[in-house]
């Protein structure tokens, strides 16, 4: 593999959205997104003002993005990364791994001191990003509601 790493344009969003339709489509997600949801999702992440995007590509091929913001937080600089993505058939050869690294670096030139996520307790996610020394956050936990939808 020669992997190339740009910044996500405008331009890039319909690749990067069939890419994350298709690699959520399967295991362990299962998740069916809508092309124009993810085009919707994407796009407003990359018009944040501190956005921070990066696509990995072998030759033209598209097989791999992140995206995600910096934040500011009782002085100091964290970095939500709010998607990562890899090609279901390049997974597990460093693609993922290579992502990160780079970003940490990144985050580092800019004087950011924490990265975090939100992602699946268990199973491969979880298992890679602990890899990459990530670790749950004990004071911290995610928590949602559902709102009903209005009879009106």
């Amino acid at each position: 593999m020669d992997i190339t790493l740009t910044t996500i344009k405008e331009a890039d969003l319909l690749s990067c959205a069939e890419l994350y339709s298709t690699t959520f489509k399967q295991k362990p997600w299962c998740e069916e997104w809508l092309l124009d949801d993810v085009i919707l999702r994407l796009s407003n992440f990359l018009a944040a003002p501190s956005v921070i995007s990066m696509q990995a590509k072998d030759g033209d091929h598209l097989i791999g993005f992140l995206i995600g913001e910096t934040e500011q937080w009782n002085g100091s600089k964290y970095f939500y990364l709010k998607e990562i993505c890899v090609a279901h058939d390049t997974q597990r050869k460093g693609v993922g791994k290579i992502l990160i690294e780079i970003l940490e670096k990144q985050l580092q030139e800019l004087g950011i001191t924490k990265l975090y996520l939100i992602t699946q307790r268990e199973g491969i996610p979880a298992n890679f990003y602990s890899a990459l020394g990530f670790s749950e956050h004990n004071a911290l936990s995610v928590i949602g509601k559902t709102i009903e939808a209005s009879s009106l």
